[in-house]
């Protein structure tokens, strides 16, 4: 977190953007559990949620809560990808890429595709 901090200060927004994503993607999934496709999902999803906001100095609260709205949308997107006859594999990768959660509304936020 220290990192982003500092990128953040120096007005780096690429380190910045990056050292956020890597700090709280390390604080909130389990290190047993290696998911590219969840990386991918929650990297973009994450950066999205950085790059909509006036600056990059995010609380631990915040992005505890942005982390746990990304796992939960993930996981129902799962849910009803593996329930679908009509989504393989190939699909589920390029569905997962197209989806974008709007965070405009943490009260409800709204996925767009």
């Amino acid at each position: 977190m220290r990192k982003a901090r500092q990128a953040a200060a120096c007005g780096d927004r690429a380190q910045c953007l990056k050292a956020f994503t890597d700090a709280f993607w390390l604080r909130c999934t389990d290190a047993d559990i290696i998911d590219i496709e969840y990386s991918s999902f929650f990297r973009y999803q994450f950066q999205v949620y950085l790059l909509g906001r006036a600056d990059f100095l995010l609380p631990l609260d915040e992005g505890d809560e942005i982390c746990a709205l990304i796992r939960e949308t993930y996981e129902k997107m799962r849910i009803s990808m593996d329930e679908s006859p009509f989504i393989v594999d190939e699909g589920e990768w390029n569905l997962l890429k197209s989806v974008e959660i709007d965070f405009s509304s943490l009260k409800s936020p709204t996925l767009t595709a």
